[in-house]
């Protein structure tokens, strides 16, 4: 077991990095229920090996090669019952879903810079329909506005949100 510096460090990479790891999953898994299932087990994993994770490493690339081995191991439990790709084809594309959930890390965290930049009002549509999970006509109706007002204005803020995370992006990557 790694000393308690250590173990506090790879709590904090493995509960920042969680997203990403998540990510790479469901880039591999066709099916929201396995790629959980996958995560959970990779979690496990890393935990059991955290003593061979060296803190002075990136903890990002160590944790996607157990994903991977543990993803590996989902599709040989499952090739029996159903059509699978095969272990060629997973390597292959091994390398880009790591690439691209690093990727989603930093995009998740320039989106939270931008999310900080929206007016209060702007932040509540958003939380209304994406986290309350509110239709646009029930948002419409709660605040006065006809429905193709609320539309609109939804445009308009994942358009002012896509342009500055791609800002964020160029300046931070």
């Amino acid at each position: 077991m790694p000393p308690p510096q250590d173990d506090n460090r790879f709590i904090e990479a493995l509960t920042r990095h969680q997203p990403a790891l998540e990510a790479f999953c469901h880039a591999h898994l066709a099916h929201r229920e396995d790629a959980r299932e996958v995560l959970q087990a990779t979690c496990v994993k890393l935990w059991q090996k955290a003593a061979d994770w060296d803190p002075d490493t990136e903890f990002l690339p160590w944790a996607f090669t157990v994903a991977r081995f543990t993803i590996l191991s989902h599709y040989r439990d499952q090739k029996r019952g159903r059509l699978v790709f095969d272990e060629d084809v997973i390597e292959a594309m091994a390398d880009e879903i790591e690439e691209a959930a690093t990727a989603f890390d930093n995009r998740r965290e320039a989106l939270a810079r931008c999310m900080k930049k929206l007016d209060q009002r702007q932040r509540a549509l958003l939380h209304d329909h994406y986290t309350v999970s509110r239709s646009l006509r029930e948002i419409a109706e709660a605040s006065g506005q006809s429905l193709s007002a609320v539309k609109m204005t939804l445009l308009r803020i994942r358009q002012q949100l896509s342009a500055c995370i791609e800002r964020e992006m160029r300046t931070n990557p």
